[in-house]
């Protein structure tokens, strides 16, 4: 097998969500919109995880993808593991947008309208 350098080695989906409040205050997560698109995992440095420890936010990895693709989403979906992850923080770095994430308890379910072709 040839691995290429800076091949996709995932498939995700950005989902763009918004969170809403009814009169009792229960908190209802819908799905505004979502965009397919391939980006490259690696763990995260030493560094990064001591940053994490000191900043009280568990990242479990990183993803980069192309810069103009990201549109800010706070989740991502990865189908092939089946769990959605938030976005802790971002890191552009040249023309990659680097993501890093954590795994949520959030499941498709929770989300009003989630229609994702996959």
């Amino acid at each position: 097998m040839i691995v290429y350098p800076n091949s996709g080695n995932i498939s995700l989906f950005l989902l763009r969500v918004k969170t809403a409040a009814d009169a009792l205050g229960n908190q209802s997560m819908r799905l505004v919109g979502s965009k397919e698109v391939v980006g490259m995992t690696s763990s995260i440095t030493s560094k990064e995880f001591y940053n994490s420890k000191q900043t009280k936010i568990q990242v479990d990895f990183k993803v980069q993808i192309q810069a103009f693709l990201y549109d800010k989403s706070k989740y991502i979906y990865v189908p092939l593991e089946d769990v959605i992850y938030k976005v802790e923080r971002t890191y552009q770095n040249g023309q990659w947008m680097e993501l890093y994430v954590s795994e949520t308890s959030i499941k498709k379910e929770d989300i009003e309208n989630w229609n994702l072709s996959n």
